[in-house]
């Protein structure tokens, strides 16, 4: 595992825990590492994971 900022929930103010997360794009679905609330469920998406990842298969999908 990579080390992280430690990221707070902006609702909860809980502290964030990394691991994968249900990603929706143009009707396809997939997991992702991201970032998610213990409390409340709310999720993020890492600006490497975006940068790395699901740019890439943005290109992709959008092509076919």
């Amino acid at each position: 595992m990579r080390e992280m900022k430690q990221w707070h929930c902006f609702k909860c103010k809980q502290p964030m825990v990394e691991g994968d997360v249900e990603m929706y794009y143009l009707e396809t679905t997939g997991a992702v590492e991201g970032i998610r609330c213990p409390k409340c469920g709310v999720t993020y998406l890492l600006e490497e994971t975006v940068v790395e990842k699901v740019n890439k298969v943005e290109e992709m999908l959008e092509t076919k």
